[in-house]
């Protein structure tokens, strides 16, 4: 039996489904008649394809035409792996009608109500101006170590007419952007002491009213969270032994997932990003360096951006690569 936190998820429309949990569980493939799913992205932290996965949520509503009021099918459900496919409990049956899901991973629910908020909005048909599915209300990327993912998918189901009950296939796309920062040098007997790299915003808000469909929002503060650090700082762990001569780049620190936003500059009452540096070379004393993170390029959803700090005995340069976090194809799911 699992036992979950409680994650609030509000409906902008229609009343919340009953849900329940049983230890029973129920593998569903795309040959039934009930309700299957598919993905190709697997769990760690990054993600780099659907093999790291091992659990996510989905929502779904259902409405028999587009006239009528959506009703919710799925309310945050956890469909977790088994074997080598996809399944969950109490399975859903398919009905007539437009059909709209939506996934997450991690489930919330793993991450708790300490670093995440989620809100599912239905449309209503009464003309009012309403969000459309997953709504992050507040994020806490403090640890920088938890890969947020959403993925969407509609189906149109007619028992009369070829119906379609195969497995719900879901693309996931990474919310957040993923960087590193490595060092380099030509100098011998160069050691690099300490790299503190902050200022960057780690607390906002995604699909909001107030940060726009399908975009991100820095917070300062969250009325759910007791403190909310503006923002972060990551110290690399080093061991303090002499950097490659050779100019190869050393990683030192790697995979931080942290919400996309243009790095400040200190402008216009910005924070500015950083990266602090102390080194040593051979018996000399320390040399302590303070790099600004330039505003462009600015951070996207998945995409990988790596820093690389090129030391000398006169001066430390920049250089940014940016490249795709990994292949499209990798992250479809199944179920």
């Amino acid at each position: 039996m699992r036992v979950f936190s409680h994650i609030p998820v509000w409906l902008s429309a229609a009343a919340l489904l009953s849900m329940t949990y049983s230890c029973s569980k129920t593998e569903v493939t795309g040959q039934q008649a009930g309700i299957a799913f598919s993905t190709a992205v697997e769990t760690k932290a990054p993600v780099e394809s659907s093999n790291d996965m091992d659990a996510f949520a989905v929502w779904a509503y259902r409405s028999d035409d587009a006239a009528t009021l959506p009703e919710v099918e799925m309310n945050g459900i956890e469909v977790y792996r088994n074997g080598t496919g996809w399944a969950y409990d109490n399975v859903r049956m398919w009905t007539d009608g437009i059909w709209h899901f939506e996934a997450m991973y991690p489930d919330p629910q793993s991450l708790g109500t300490d670093k995440i908020g989620v809100q599912f909005y239905i449309p209503k048909n009464d003309g009012q101006v309403e969000l459309d599915g997953v709504s992050i209300s507040y994020f806490d990327g403090t640890n920088a170590d938890a890969d947020l993912m959403i993925a969407k998918q509609d189906r149109i189901y007619n028992s009369a007419s070829n119906p379609d009950a195969s497995a719900v296939s879901l693309s996931f796309e990474h919310l957040l952007s993923r960087v590193g920062i490595s060092v380099k040098t030509t100098t011998e007997d160069l050691t690099l002491t300490s790299l503190t790299f902050k200022g960057m915003g780690v607390i906002g808000a995604y699909n909001t009213k107030e940060s726009g469909e399908d975009k991100w929002m820095l917070l300062n503060s969250v009325s759910e969270l007791e403190s909310v650090v503006p923002t972060g700082t990551f110290e690399a762990s080093l061991d303090e032994s002499p950097l490659p001569s050779d100019g190869t780049a050393v990683d030192v620190l790697s995979d931080l997932l942290l919400i996309p936003q243009t790095p400040g500059t200190g402008a216009a009452g910005q924070y500015p990003m950083t990266v602090e540096v102390t080194y040593t070379v051979g018996s000399g004393g320390a040399e302590t360096k303070t790099l600004t993170i330039p505003a462009d390029p600015v951070w996207a959803p998945g995409r990988h951006y790596r820093y690389t700090l090129t030391l000398g005995t006169a001066d430390v340069t920049l250089n940014i690569d940016v490249v795709d976090w990994e292949p499209a194809e990798d992250n479809n799911i199944t179920w």
